[in-house]
């Protein structure tokens, strides 16, 4: 068997294991879809009752998570990677979903600032990890003690 016939066979089991994957993830963005609806539909039945506010919030940013999860999704069959700062979104929107659902009185109190910790870990990552890949990010980033100081005295870009 020659090199040439091993690159041909190797780049053909490649595509049909990407073209597999692809399918599986469009199979997930209809499953995705299909949860959206299902939550709109319980949330405007929900509505029909007495108003339950904790209720209506959860479902709502339990939506909102699903549509952030479809955006990664359809990134991924766009350009075959996983975009790391849409899944920190999520992270940070499912945490808050928690607390609201379970109550924020509900929550113990070493839970909340083991939350707060990691939501604010999570936004620092945002900041200064450089994972967005969006236009206007500056290449370079200052420390975070740097440019805390530089804003609080003032200094504009």
């Amino acid at each position: 068997m020659s090199i040439r016939t091993y690159h041909t066979i190797h780049n053909m089991f490649r595509r049909l294991l990407e073209y597999t994957q692809d399918i599986i993830v469009i199979g997930l963005c209809f499953l995705l879809f299909a949860l959206m609806l299902k939550a709109i539909v319980g949330m405007f039945s929900g509505l029909m009752e007495p108003l339950n506010f904790q209720f209506i919030a959860s479902e709502l940013i339990y939506i909102l998570v699903l549509v952030e999860l479809y955006r990664l999704l359809i990134i991924y069959l766009q350009e075959h990677r996983i975009a790391v700062d849409i899944m920190i979104d999520v992270g940070i929107v499912s945490f808050l979903r928690e607390i609201i659902l379970q109550g924020i009185l509900e929550v113990e109190p070493l839970t909340i600032v083991a939350i707060a910790l990691l939501i604010t870990s999570f936004m620092v990552l945002l900041r200064f990890g450089v994972i967005r890949n969006e236009e206007g990010v500056p290449e370079y980033h200052e420390g975070i003690l740097r440019e805390l100081r530089r804003k609080i005295s003032g200094d504009v870009d």
